[in-house]
This record gives C-alpha cells, structure tokens and sequence, in this order.
C-alpha cells in the first residue's frame, strides 16, 4: 500500500471515534489546551486522553509543543488541510 494511502487510512482512523471527534471540535474551539484540561473536560482516563491525543497527532490532525512538563494540543490546520486536499486530488479529480 502507498504512503499516502496509509496516511488517509490514518486519518479517517483517527476521526472515526466519537471521543477524538470531540477533542478536534474543543481544540478548534480553544485554540491550544494542555493535555490535563482535555482530559478533565470529558473525564477522561489519562491514559485514554493520551491516546486519543497522540493518535490525532500521529495523523496529522493535531501538533504539540511542550513548555516545562507540560503538553499543549492544538488542531494543525496546514496538516489538516493539506491532507484533505491530497485526499480530493488523490480520490476526486476535478
């Protein structure tokens, strides 16, 4: 299978779960929020919070950046976007 296959697989992976949808629709509407507040916002388990994160990020739907010991998530918009255009390109030739 292709790279770029595997990555839209990945992607719509990563947003075929009612919980990640969620997390994407808070992190667009914050901005940026550290890991611990996404997991308090929907009473998450930490190590699910982390999971749901780290696979938006592995997807290229979410980007962190740390300060101290502390992550913060926030939705990567280009990634996003380009994948999606790669997606239509790739499936939808205009």
């Amino acid at each position: 299978m292709s790279n770029n296959k595997t990555r839209y697989i990945s992607f719509f992976k990563a947003l075929a779960n009612e919980e990640r949808l969620e997390i994407v629709k808070l992190l667009r509407q914050n901005g940026e929020m550290f890991a611990q507040d996404v997991e308090k916002h929907f009473y998450l388990e930490q190590s699910t919070t982390s999971h749901h994160l780290n696979m938006l990020k592995r997807s290229g739907i979410a980007k962190s950046r740390k300060q101290g010991r502390k992550v913060y998530y926030s939705i990567d918009i280009d990634s996003f976007n380009q994948i999606l255009q790669e997606f239509q390109g790739t499936f939808f030739e205009l």
